[in-house]
C-alpha cells in the first residue's frame, strides 16, 4: 500500500517515531496548567490528565510494573477486558499530582529509549506488551498508533493542533488502514461484490480500495488494494485528521466532513464502520 510520506518499518524508524510522540505527549504535558489538566477529551472518560496518566502507565507495564489490583467496574466506559486492565493501571494513577506524572513519563520514556536504543536490540528481540510476550516488530508499531491517537485526544481538548505530518502520523495511518477491511467485513459491508475507494489527504495522504470476498470456511475478509478501482460503488474522501478520528473513534460521522461520490447510503455505511480502535 503506498502512503505518504511512508511510515518507518525499520527499528531505527519506529523508535525515532516512538520517540517524535512520546516526546510530543510529554511537551504537551509539560505546558499543562491545573484547569487544562482536568479538561474532558474526546476519548470517553478520560480527561487530559489522564490521557498522560494512560501513556505512562502502558510504558511502565512493558518494562514490567504489574496489573494493579483496582476495582475499575464502576467505570461506565470500560467495555471489555481489554479495557479493564488498562484501566486498572491508570486507576492506580489518578491520586498522582500533575507534576509527579509528568515526572514518571520522563522516567518511563527515557528507560524506554535506552532499551530500544542497545546495540544488540532488533525487531525480533523479546518485548513485553500488554497482550503477553512479543517483539519489538510487533510491539513498536502499537505503540506509536495509541500514543500518537492519544497526543492527538490532547491536541483536540487543548485546542493545539500538530502531529500530523510526522513519522508517526504515517504509521498511525498505516495501522488504521490495516484494520479498516476487517471492520467493514464484520459490519456485512460489500458482501455483494461491490467496492468503495477511500481516500486520505493531507499531510499523510494515501488512496485504496476496499473489497469484502467469502473464504472457503464462509467467512467473510476484507481487503484493501492500492489505489481506485474502476467500477467503485462509492468514494469516501477524508483528510488526515478525519480520517484518523474516525478510525479512533473519536468523531461521529456527521462530524468529519467526509466528501462522497456514487453510493451515498452505501458510503454512510462505511464510515459508520470504520472504527478500528478497540
Amino acid at each position: 500500500m503506498t502512503i505518504t510520506p511512508p511510515p518507518p518499518t525499520d527499528l531505527s524508524g519506529l523508535v525515532e517515531a516512538f520517540a517524535q510522540t512520546t516526546g510530543a505527549v510529554l511537551d504537551l504535558a509539560g505546558g499543562l496548567d491545573e484547569s487544562q489538566a482536568g479538561l474532558a477529551t474526546e476519548c470517553p472518560g478520560w480527561t487530559v490528565l489522564d490521557q498522560v496518566r494512560h501513556v505512562a502507565s502502558i510504558e511502565a507495564l512493558i518494562l514490567g510494573e504489574p496489573v494493579p489490583d483496582h476495582d475499575v467496574s464502576s467505570h461506565a466506559h470500560v467495555r471489555n477486558d481489554f479495557g479493564v486492565i488498562i484501566e486498572k493501571y491508570l486507576e492506580g494513577r489518578r491520586a498522582r499530582s500533575l507534576q509527579d506524572v509528568v515526572e514518571e513519563l520522563t522516567e518511563v520514556r527515557e528507560r524506554r529509549l535506552a532499551d530500544l536504543g542497545a546495540p544488540d536490540q532488533t525487531l525480533e528481540s523479546p518485548s513485553a506488551s500488554p497482550f503477553g510476550p512479543a517483539t519489538h516488530g510487533d510491539v513498536l508499531p502499537m505503540r506509536v498508533f495509541d500514543i500518537w491517537c492519544h497526543e492527538q485526544d490532547l491536541r483536540e481538548a487543548l485546542g493545539v493542533p500538530g502531529g500530523l505530518d510526522t513519522a508517526a502520523a504515517a504509521l498511525s495511518v498505516s495501522r488504521g488502514l490495516m484494520g479498516l477491511p476487517r471492520k467493514i467485513a464484520q459490519a456485512g459491508l460489500l458482501a455483494d461484490g461491490r467496492r468503495v475507494v477511500i481516500e486520505v489527504t493531507g499531510p499523510v495522504a494515501t488512496t485504496f480500495t476496499v473489497s469484502v470476498a467469502t473464504n472457503e470456511a464462509g467467512k467473510a475478509i476484507g481487503k484493501a488494494s492500492a489505489g481506485a478501482d474502476d467500477g467503485t460503488a462509492a468514494r469516501v474522501t477524508l483528510d488526515t485528521r478525519a480520517f484518523m478520528r474516525r478510525i479512533a473513534g473519536r468523531w461521529p460521522v456527521d462530524q468529519l466532513g467526509a466528501e462522497i461520490s456514487g453510493d451515498a447510503s452505501l458510503a454512510a455505511q462505511v464510515l459508520e464502520a470504520m472504527v478500528v480502535t478497540p
